[in-house]
């Protein structure tokens, strides 16, 4: 269950760069939406450790699962709170998705005017596969509908009211719903993570 070292060295610059523009898109997209909360909480900057959980980042680069602190939001500020609230929630992994895309664009770019760089410093490819690989799966596993996920809010949203019932029923037993998709879900999501990094791979490199 637990990965190589080797793995772990190349999930910290992938890690990292996955939770801080997850977080930081979260408390941007609330802050230009009118929500003052995430600034008040300092949560509009680049600095890791406003956005780090350290228990969530030991797991993530042990296991490959792991949790940021949640962004504070308050929908009382927005304007069209359902709109603004799945605004928020979709920024998140929409932001890993572009870091994957540029990742592999500046590796192609890198290719193209320095050549040789690969031959002098040969680890930068698998960094730079790494950040790819981990930031897609990062976002798709963020899109699963299930509570704290970011998933869940956008559908929460998109539910009608009359059936918050059902909702908080869900809520309820989320935590069970969580450890049986981290069994039987959650391996589905990297294999698709991995399918979709291959595909951009090919596209773009």
């Amino acid at each position: 269950m637990f990965r190589d070292p080797r793995q772990i060295l190349l999930s910290i610059p992938a890690v990292l760069l996955a939770i801080i523009f997850h977080e930081l898109a979260h408390a941007f997209t609330a802050d230009k939406l009118g929500d003052p909360t995430p600034r008040s909480y300092g949560r509009l900057t680049l600095n890791p450790l406003a956005h780090m959980d350290l228990f969530g980042l030991i797991a993530f680069l042990l296991i490959g699962f792991g949790w940021a602190k949640p962004v504070p939001v308050n929908p009382n500020y927005f304007k069209n709170p359902k709109r603004d609230n799945i605004l928020v929630s979709i920024s998140g992994p929409i932001s890993n998705l572009l870091i994957a895309v540029i990742t592999l664009l500046i590796e192609v770019l890198l290719l193209k005017i320095v050549p040789g760089v690969y031959n002098s410093l040969p680890g930068l490819i698998p960094v730079f596969h790494t950040i790819a690989y981990l930031n897609i799966a990062f976002s798709i596993l963020n899109f699963l509908p299930i509570p704290p996920l970011d998933g869940y809010h956008i559908i929460r949203e998109l539910i009608d009211d009359k059936y918050n019932y059902m909702l908080q029923i869900y809520e309820r037993y989320s935590i069970i719903v969580f450890f049986i998709a981290l069994f039987v879900i959650f391996p589905y999501v990297f294999s698709t993570a991995q399918a979709i990094f291959f595909f951009l791979l090919n596209v773009l490199v």
